[in-house]
């Protein structure tokens, strides 16, 4: 019997809201709306850190609009072993659902962008949304 792989039932939404982001970066009068810093260490292309720096990045995109407590969630990577980076998303209150998830999207995404293979960075738009990775632990 043959077995086959299956694509978690996300990853299009995932493709398509990467799509979505990386067109919108193409506006940079959207960018000039959003700030973003970065550490000035950096990792290699192989790291583990890159990888779980990816994984904890969607998770606070795409959990942090509806978390129970408000937008705003901290997380680490990996889940089993030491962590090897640290993160931290938030919206505004009132700020929530769609809006949120959009505005840290694009913040995670210009973030990526800028800050490149950087060992830290944070990104935001005003008081409306912000996020935050480090290979240490931190509270905003």
């Amino acid at each position: 019997m043959a077995s086959s792989t299956r694509a978690p039932l996300f990853l299009p939404s995932m493709i398509m809201l990467s799509l979505l982001l990386l067109l919108l970066l193409a506006s940079s009068s959207r960018a000039a709306d959003y700030t973003v810093g970065c550490n000035p260490n950096s990792y290699g292309d192989d790291a583990p850190f890159a990888a779980s720096l990816e994984d904890l990045l969607e998770e606070l995109v795409f959990l942090t609009p509806w978390a129970a407590g408000g937008p705003d969630v901290y997380s680490d990577r990996p889940f089993q072993g030491p962590p090897l980076v640290y993160g931290h998303a938030a919206c505004r209150p009132g700020f929530v659902g769609d809006d949120c998830q959009y505005c840290l999207g694009y913040a995670a995404t210009l973030m990526q962008k800028v800050c490149g293979h950087s060992l830290g960075g944070r990104s935001s738009r005003g008081d409306d949304c912000r996020v935050r990775y480090e290979q240490y632990a931190f509270t905003d």
